[in-house]
């Protein structure tokens, strides 16, 4: 470290690169947004008529979340991007309405995936068991779920893009669904 600061350790994880470079973007007279990406409304144009944008640096207005800015760094949204860059430029004035989802493979341990995203929530409810390395997490606001975590649940992922999607508040009876393993996400929760 720059202080000088040992650290015992048997690894060491560096995320390099990180930050996208935004200089070109500047230059080029596109609006930055507080993410850190260029951005751009719920079609991914930016404030420049024509000039769209896709991938990590897309900053987008986001119908599914009541329109506030997202910008999501995963292979995934930026193929999914494409497909929507793609129709606005074809002239079909099309929003962006898929739910974010990025996933990692963890050093053979298993697969972590996430929809959402949640920039803030006010409830967290677990589904399963983070013991026995099955579960999803639940992340809400205000009753609204914003995002959900799995690891070895991926079934569970469709319904969470769903609950997303439709954005109406939870009742105590739908939050113990999402709790209980054996509900039926498709049915218990409607």
């Amino acid at each position: 470290m720059q202080s000088g600061l040992e650290l015992a350790a048997d690894m060491a994880v560096v995320g390099a690169g990180v930050i996208p470079d935004m200089l070109l973007a500047q230059k080029a007279g596109l609006q930055i947004g507080e993410r850190g990406g260029v951005r751009c409304s719920s079609r991914l144009e930016t404030a420049v008529l024509g000039v769209f944008t896709a991938g990590d640096i897309c900053e987008y207005e986001s119908v599914i979340h009541g329109g506030a800015h997202v910008r999501i760094e995963h292979w995934d949204v930026a193929f999914n991007h494409g497909k929507t860059v793609a129709l606005n430029m074809l002239g079909r004035d099309v929003p962006h309405l898929e739910v974010p989802y990025f996933y990692s493979v963890l050093a053979g341990l298993g697969e972590l995936e996430y929809v959402g995203p949640a920039y803030e929530w006010d409830e967290e409810i677990l589904r399963g068991s983070f013991e026995e390395a099955s579960f999803t997490n639940w992340y809400l606001k205000d009753g609204f779920v914003k995002a959900a975590l799995t690891w070895g649940r991926s079934g569970d992922l469709e319904a969470a893009r769903e609950l997303i999607v439709d954005g109406t508040p939870l009742d105590e009876r739908q939050r113990a669904a999402l709790a209980d393993p054996s509900s039926n996400l498709q049915t218990d929760i409607r």
